[in-house]
C-alpha cells in the first residue's frame, strides 16, 4: 500500500476494507459503469468457469456467502457420509453469478471426463439463457482437455437430461 500497488476499496455491504491491485482500478471502474447501465461484464457474452477450490475467490467462504448467496466447502477432507455435495465439488461461474455446482472426474485410464454430479443453485434454470449452455460447453472442453482425455461422460439423471442433451449437441456428439 506504501507503494501504490495495492490500493483500498469499499464493498458496498461487506464491512472492511478490500484491496485491488492498482493496475486493475481500469477494471473495477468499467465493471461498476456496467452495473450502473446494465451492459453485460466486459461488454460480451456471459462466459462460464469451473471455479478450483484453491481458486483465490473460493479462500473467503465468508465472502463468497456474502456476496454471491453461495455456500461453499470444498468436501475433500470432509468424511463421505457428511459430505453435502462431494469429494471434489467445484463452483459454476457464469458471467458474474455463482450458479451451481459440479463434481468432475478425470478417469485417465479410460480417458473420460466424468461429471459425476451437477447441481443448479435455487433459482437458476440452465435452459432459460442459451448462452449458458454454450459457455458451459466451453467449460466442459476446457477442464477435459486439462486433463488430457478424449470423452465426457455425463449423469444419466432424468432431470438433467434436457439440458445434457443440449450439451451434448453443442459439442457434436
Amino acid at each position: 500500500m506504501d507503494e501504490g500497488r495495492l490500493i483500498p476499496v469499499q464493498v458496498e455491504g461487506i464491512k472492511g476494507e478490500r484491496f485491488v491491485v492498482a493496475e486493475d482500478l481500469d477494471h473495477l471502474a468499467r465493471a461498476e459503469r456496467e452495473l450502473h447501465d446494465g451492459s453485460p461484464p466486459g461488454d460480451a457474452d456471459p462466459g462460464a468457469a469451473f471455479l478450483a477450490p484453491l481458486d483465490p475467490l473460493c479462500w473467503d467462504r465468508d465472502l463468497l456467502r456474502r456476496l454471491f448467496g453461495f455456500d461453499y466447502i470444498w468436501e475433500v477432507y470432509v468424511p463421505q457420509p457428511k459430505r453435502r455435495w462431494g469429494y471434489y465439488v467445484l463452483p459454476i461461474l457464469f458471467g458474474d453469478r455463482l450458479v451451481g455446482r459440479i463434481e468432475p472426474r478425470l478417469d485417465r485410464r479410460a480417458k473420460t471426463l466424468r461429471v459425476v454430479g451437477l447441481w443448479w443453485e435455487p433459482g437458476f434454470d440452465p435452459l432459460a439463457d442459451p448462452a449458458f449452455a454454450a459457455g458451459f460447453a466451453a467449460a466442459i472442453v476446457a477442464h477435459r482437455d486439462f486433463g488430457g482425455l478424449a470423452r465426457v461422460a455425463f449423469p444419466r439423471t432424468v432431470a438433467l437430461r434436457p439440458f445434457v442433451t443440449l450439451v451434448r449437441g453443442i459439442l457434436g456428439r
